[in-house]
């Protein structure tokens, strides 16, 4: 990522995921991919779409609505693969998980995380 505030996001991020997914490293190798230069506009892109689906997150738990929750877990899982966040992948993975067994509770707890991730990341690379 672009910039020490992306770095400590990106560590952070990985703080946060290893706490909630304890598994985490036997997990992460189906999202990683190879590291490139990312460009600002690539960033921005990325910071913009993640702003959206968080806010969709958001918006689903306000609304009890697991089909919302799903469809952005599941978009922010991809983009976290393409940019390189393997770690946002596995959290935002585990909330598919966590919703597709009815634990709503862990659920909730999963997303609040991706949500403030989200806002610390976008707010970092700004």
């Amino acid at each position: 990522m672009n910039g020490r505030g992306g770095v400590m996001a990106i560590a952070r991020a990985v703080e946060t995921v290893r706490k909630l997914v304890p598994d985490l490293d036997g997990r992460i190798s189906q999202f990683e991919v190879e590291t490139f230069e990312m460009d600002d506009e690539l960033v921005s892109a990325f910071c913009e779409e993640l702003e959206r689906m968080s806010g969709e997150l958001q918006s689903g738990l306000d609304g009890s609505d697991n089909e919302l929750i799903r469809v952005a877990a599941h978009s922010i899982k991809g983009m976290g693969g393409t940019m390189g966040l393997p770690e946002i992948s596995v959290l935002a993975q585990e909330i598919e998980l966590t919703l597709r067994g009815g634990q709503l509770d862990r659920c909730k707890e999963l997303c609040t995380a991706l949500i403030k991730w989200a806002r610390d990341f976008v707010a970092a690379n700004q």
